[in-house]
């Protein structure tokens, strides 16, 4: 298995890694705050709705695609 040529802009600018660092932070300060107060900041559920749309948001702007990531433009041509 390689690497694809250009991970580095890959993981900067590609906005399924954004939404991807954004269930991280969530998650993460999900978790701290349980560990801390020992209690949970919002119900369960609400956390996998969050975790579960934010997935699917993630696969669909993986489809589309983005200039500054795939060098693909963005108008059609």
């Amino acid at each position: 298995m390689k690497t694809v040529y250009n991970w580095k802009e890959i993981l900067l600018h590609a906005w399924s890694m954004r939404i991807i660092y954004l269930m991280a932070l969530i998650n993460g300060a999900f978790c701290t705050i349980s560990v801390i107060t020992g209690a949970m900041p919002t119900p369960p559920m609400w956390l996998a709705l969050l975790n579960g749309v934010l997935s699917a948001a993630t696969v669909l702007v993986r489809l589309i695609p983005q200039e500054k990531v795939s060098g693909v433009s963005t108008n059609g041509n």
